[in-house]
């Protein structure tokens, strides 16, 4: 249920984020556009008012001072512009030639002129035409409008228009592909926990079972009272393990209530238990450096089980004839630290975070979930931190700390 409200909560902010940034990038874009538009309206207004003050002279009423003067400015802008004759002198030109527009139909022809009423009436929708007045030759003042500006968008306002739909096409395309990897890599790793839990379950399970099975045919043959009950109380301790690792793997998905440990005992226990189980050809020494009790907030079945796990990786890493195994405590006013250290054969820097991931291993037949289980029992559940702090040929030391 935790992790399902979590999935809501992360699609909750992702979907917010996503609309933000949407709405962000709509009004950028929106600026830019309102910005550039209006920097060309000032433009043509300029250019209408000059030349409509020009005009009012009646000595420069006549085309040739439009043509001559006002369409060369006219010329240097990049905007698409259209100027329609507003005086009818008898003549069949009612435009002039379109400034930046490039027309395919054949000039003066029927088509042509229909495609520039079209773009004139496209113009006129989005901008209003900027009127050129002047004199209108009577000498009583009257003002004539001689000439309409028609304009429109400039080619790198209706790119940047464009931009947004872009953006939203690529962003979708990116988090579908970052959506489906992500999924890809979660069910690797859901299926690496998987195998690793059967895997680390039939190994937890596998000694006691063992042991049991052979308590069981010892049983079986005649002995002496005192041999029996060594053998009863050995079965025992096996029945005992079993529970504790049923007790294990039920508390690692569960809400866990903390109680006072003593380290210290705890570590004495986990370390004897470790050292029993050695091979016998092993000469392998695990030496604890306690000095004072420490007791913290915790819960001990699942430390042990972290505990042990990194004592059972310094135990693979080290030389059977020369592995040394060394735990000390720090204790500070705000922490405890607990130091696993070894003489083992190191970890190469690149992998001293990796080692930590489901499913990774340097091991041969390693399914890389002891560390994972080991990192998730101290840092989700007892709030505490596991780092490599040195690794080399010489063997490694891994730190845990946990906050007072």
């Amino acid at each position: 249920m935790k992790n399902f409200k979590l999935q809501t909560s992360i699609k909750f902010v992702l979907s917010a984020f996503a609309i933000i940034m949407a709405i962000a990038v709509l009004w950028i874009n929106s600026t830019v556009i309102s910005n550039l538009r209006e920097g060309n309206r000032r433009q043509i207004e300029k250019i209408a008012e000059y030349y409509s003050k020009e005009l009012s002279d009646s000595e420069k009423l006549d085309y040739t001072y439009f043509a001559d003067v006002i369409l060369p400015v006219l010329y240097n802008f990049e905007f698409p512009i259209i100027i329609t004759n507003e005086i009818n002198d008898g003549s069949n030109i009612d435009f002039l030639p379109p400034i930046n527009i490039d027309i395919k139909e054949k000039v003066n022809s029927q088509e042509y002129r229909d495609e520039v009423y079209r773009l004139i009436k496209q113009m006129d929708e989005n901008f209003i035409p900027y009127e050129i007045t002047g004199d209108d030759g009577s000498g009583e003042g009257r003002q004539i409008v001689y000439h309409k500006i028609h304009y429109g968008d400039q080619d790198i306002i209706r790119t940047i228009a464009l931009l947004p739909y872009l953006n939203f096409g690529f962003a979708i395309l990116f988090i579908t592909i970052a959506a489906f990897g992500i999924q890809l890599i979660r069910i690797n790793e859901r299926n690496s926990i998987y195998a690793g839990m059967a895997k680390e379950t039939a190994h937890q399970l596998g000694t006691p079972i063992s042991s049991l099975m052979g308590w069981v045919e010892l049983l079986k043959e005649k002995m002496l009272v005192k041999r029996r009950n060594k053998i009863l109380s050995s079965m025992k301790n096996d029945l005992s393990r079993l529970s504790e690792i049923s007790d294990r793997f039920s508390k690692i998905g569960s809400k866990v209530n903390l109680k006072t440990v003593n380290i210290k005992s705890l570590l004495e226990k986990v370390t004897m238990y470790m050292s029993e189980r050695l091979p016998k050809s092993s000469k392998t020494k695990i030496v604890l450096r306690l000095k004072n009790n420490t007791n913290l907030m915790g819960d001990a079945v699942l430390l042990s089980w972290a505990f042990e796990n990194l004592i059972k990786n310094s135990i693979d890493a080290t030389n059977p004839e020369t592995g040394i195994i060394e735990l000390r405590i720090d204790n500070t006013n705000s922490a405890i630290s607990i130091f696993f250290k070894d003489n083992g054969k190191g970890i190469k820097r690149k992998n001293w975070n990796d080692i930590f991931r489901p499913g990774f291993s340097t091991k041969k037949r390693g399914w890389g979930l002891g560390l994972s289980l080991t990192q998730r029992i101290i840092e989700d559940i007892h709030k505490g931190k596991i780092v490599v702090t040195d690794s080399s040929k010489n063997g490694t030391t891994i730190k845990i700390t946990f906050d007072k």
